[in-house]
C-alpha cells in the first residue's frame, strides 16, 4: 500500500473504500491485484466483481462500455459520442486554461450565493463536472469534504489544483456515479448539465446522492426572452457552432483570441465608456457579455473556445428551471440569474 499511499491526497486510502461504490451494480469496493500491476491499485466491486484501476491516484470509476467509447474503441450506445466529445473538448480545453486565478474565489461564492463560505465548513460536498477543479478548491478551502468527479482528463487538472486540500478527484460518468445514495450534504454541478445529451435525468441522478435535508445547486445557461440584441447574437453564435465544434480543437483554441477580442471590441468597451456616463448607465447594463469586464482578457478567451467547441449546448428560461426543481420535489427552490440560472432547492426529510 504504500505507492498507493504516496500518489493520493491525505483523506483517501480507507475513505476509497468506505464511500466509492460500483458504478454499475452499487455494490461495495475492496482493494485487489491486477496483472501486471502491484497490489492495491485496483478497486474491485464485491457484486458483479468489476475492476476500475487508479491511476495517478485518481479512481477511475467508468464503466467499460464508457471506458472503451473514451478509449475510441467504440462508442455506440445512444448518447455516448456526445458525451465522449463532450469529455475530450473540456479536457483540451482545461488543458490550457488551468490556471488558477484570484478571481475564481469570488466566481465561486456569486455561484453558491446566499451560502458563504462558513456554509462548508464541515459538509461532505460533491462537485459533479469538476472541470479544473476552481470550484472544488474553494470550497474544501472553506472546510468542506469535497468528492469531485469529470468523465474525461479533466480530472488531471483538479486534482493539480486542489493538491494538499480535502478533495478527492475520481475519473466517473454524472449518469454512473460511484457513490452511495443519500451521501451528501451539497450536490452541485456549475455549467456542466447543458452540454450532456439528458440534462434532466443527469440532474435527477445526481439529486439521489443528495441527503434527506440536504441541498442540490444546478447552473445553466439561459435562454434570451424579450432581449432581440441578445437573441440575435446567440442566433449567429449557433450558426458559427455548427462548424466550430467540427473542428480540431487547436485550430478552435488560436481562433478563440480573436473571437474573445471581438467581444471586447464589440461590448465589453462600449460598455466601459457607456457606464461612465449616468445617463446611459440603463443602456449600458443591457449590453451583452458585460460581464468579462470583471476578469482577465484570458477568462474571455477560455469561455469562447467552451462556447464554440462543446457538442451539445442547451438553454433554459426561468420557467424550465423552476419545473425541473418542481418535478424533483425539491423544497425552498430559489432561481437566481447569474449570466445564466442557477437554481437551487432543498431534498425533503421524508
Amino acid at each position: 500500500m504504500t505507492a498507493l499511499h504516496d500518489t493520493l491526497p491525505p483523506i483517501t486510502l480507507r475513505a476509497l473504500e468506505r464511500n466509492l461504490r460500483c458504478p454499475g451494480c452499487q455494490a461495495s469496493l475492496a482493494f485487489g491485484s491486477d496483472t501486471g500491476q502491484a497490489p492495491g491499485v485496483v478497486l474491485q466491486c464485491s457484486g458483479c466483481e468489476e475492476r476500475f484501476n487508479i491511476e495517478a491516484g485518481i479512481p477511475r470509476m467508468l464503466l467499460p462500455e464508457m471506458r472503451r467509447a473514451l478509449a475510441a474503441i467504440d462508442a455506440t450506445e445512444k448518447g455516448t459520442t456526445e458525451k465522449v466529445r463532450t469529455a475530450r473538448s473540456f479536457e483540451f480545453e482545461w488543458s490550457r486554461f488551468s490556471e488558477m486565478r484570484a478571481e475564481w474565489e469570488r466566481n465561486f461564492l456569486d455561484y453558491m450565493a446566499p451560502r458563504d463560505a462558513a456554509y462548508f465548513h464541515g459538509k461532505r460536498v460533491l462537485d459533479a463536472g469538476c472541470g479544473s477543479g476552481r470550484h472544488s478548491h474553494y470550497a474544501a478551502t472553506y472546510g468542506a469534504e469535497v468528492w469531485a468527479v469529470d468523465l474525461g482528463g479533466a480530472v488531471e487538472v483538479t486534482r493539480r489544483n486542489t493538491q494538499g486540500l480535502p478533495v478527492q478527484v475520481s475519473q466517473a460518468d454524472i449518469y454512473h456515479l460511484p457513490f452511495e445514495p443519500e451521501s451528501f450534504d451539497f450536490v452541485y454541478s456549475v455549467g456542466v448539465l447543458h452540454h450532456l445529451p439528458d440534462p434532466e435525468a443527469a440532474f435527477r441522478n445526481l439529486l439521489r446522492y443528495v441527503k434527506p435535508g440536504g441541498e442540490i445547486l444546478v447552473y445553466l445557461y439561459w435562454a434570451p426572452e424579450g432581449q432581440p440584441l441578445k437573441a440575435a447574437l446567440l442566433g449567429t453564435v449557433n450558426a458559427l457552432r455548427r462548424v466550430t465544434t467540427r473542428l480540431p480543437y487547436g485550430v478552435l483554441h488560436a481562433l478563440s483570441y480573436p473571437a474573445a477580442m471581438a467581444a471586447y471590441a464589440s461590448f465589453v468597451w462600449p460598455y466601459r465608456a457607456l457606464r461612465r456616463i449616468p445617463a446611459l448607465h440603463s443602456l449600458a447594463e443591457r449590453i451583452p457579455m458585460k460581464q468579462y469586464d470583471k476578469y482577465p482578457f484570458g477568462v474571455c478567451v477560455n469561455d469562447q473556445f467552451d462556447r464554440f467547441s462543446a457538442p451539445i449546448e442547451r438553454r433554459y428560461t426561468r420557467l424550465e428551471v423552476t419545473q425541473w426543481l418542481e418535478r424533483a420535489g425539491l423544497q425552498e427552490i430559489e432561481i437566481r440569474p447569474n449570466f445564466g440560472w442557477v437554481g437551487s432547492g432543498r431534498k425533503p426529510l421524508q
